[in-house]
């Protein structure tokens, strides 16, 4: 059996995240071998709507079970839509929860036990306190660019490091409330050393242990190496042709025009009941987190030809 297991670092010796939506590793685990998969999690930075491209991303993954701390209606409603069980009030350390699991000592929730928009002010956990890595991508931008975050301009792509940041965003932000972005510049993460000018950053002056900056190279590969493979999935998936877009339950739908006001690409318009122009949707889930009626839900789709 496959299940997904939200985490605070890449190892099932970590500790079960309690945010589903905004943990940061989700571990999916195969119960007969144990063997994983770590993920890091790229929906938690997002203004809003990480719940929902969490949830997205592990009916995606094929899970059957995901085990975590605590569950919002817009994630759970997505679970429900795929047929995937959801276990929350788990914590403790990964292993245990899945031996635990394992011995059928959990019961599948009925229902979310959290609001929505939980955790979203919450600070993220110290990667330090599991003996992680920082796991910041390289270059994130300070601003609001678009990239694969929710921004509300454009993003300059500035490092946080000392190498200042080379790049610019990815393009326009498309959140209503100017959340952070995923830039693209080249500067290292925050409080890794530069790695000299060989490699395009400044020469670190304070940076005289050759240990140090070997661990800071390796560092700093294994980021790139994430970005990588974040970049991979999204060109695998524009190469399909799909995409998520919104989905409107027209059973459920009362025509309140909510979606409308709040659509930043004016993809949504009301007749009888909703309808989202699948081109211009850009899967934001601004729409999904404010229907009072929880009528709409994020789907993969193919869009065009």
């Amino acid at each position: 059996m496959k299940i997904a297991v939200t985490s605070t670092g890449p190892s099932l010796d970590d500790n079960v995240e309690a945010r589903f939506g905004r943990c940061a590793y989700f571990l999916i685990i195969d119960t007969d071998t144990m063997q994983y998969e770590a993920i890091e999690n790229p929906n938690i930075a997002l203004g809003g709507g990480a719940g929902i491209q969490s949830a997205q991303l592990m009916s995606e993954k094929g899970v059957t079970t995901v085990l975590t701390g605590n569950c919002g209606p817009n994630a759970f409603n997505v679970f429900g839509q795929a047929g995937v069980q959801v276990i929350v009030g788990v914590s403790g350390v990964v292993r245990n929860a899945v031996e635990q699991f394992k011995t059928g000592a959990f019961s599948s929730a009925s229902g979310p036990n959290v609001a929505s928009h939980f955790g979203m002010d919450a600070a993220a956990p110290d990667p330090t306190a599991t003996n992680q890595p920082m796991t910041s991508p390289v270059g994130q931008g300070q601003g609001s660019g678009m990239g694969l975050g929710m921004g509300g301009g454009r993003g300059m792509g500035r490092g946080m490091g000392r190498g200042g940041g080379m790049g610019r965003g990815m393009g326009k932000g498309m959140s209503r409330g100017g959340g952070m972005g995923r830039g693209m510049g080249m500067g290292a993460p925050m409080g890794m050393p530069s790695t000299g000018p060989a490699a395009g950053f400044p020469q670190d002056a304070g940076l005289q242990n050759p240990e140090q900056e070997l661990a800071a190279l390796k560092q700093q590969a294994e980021l790139l190496e994430q970005q990588k493979r974040q970049l991979n999935n999204r060109i695998t998936q524009l190469e399909s042709g799909r995409k998520a877009v919104a989905v409107v339950d027209s059973k459920k739908c009362t025509g309140c025009g909510i979606c409308v006001d709040v659509c930043p690409t004016n993809a949504i318009e009301v007749n009888e009941h909703a309808v989202v122009n699948a081109e211009m949707c850009t899967g934001c889930a601004a729409c999904v987190s404010e229907c009072p009626n929880e009528a709409i839900i994020l789907a993969q789709k193919k869009v065009g030809k």
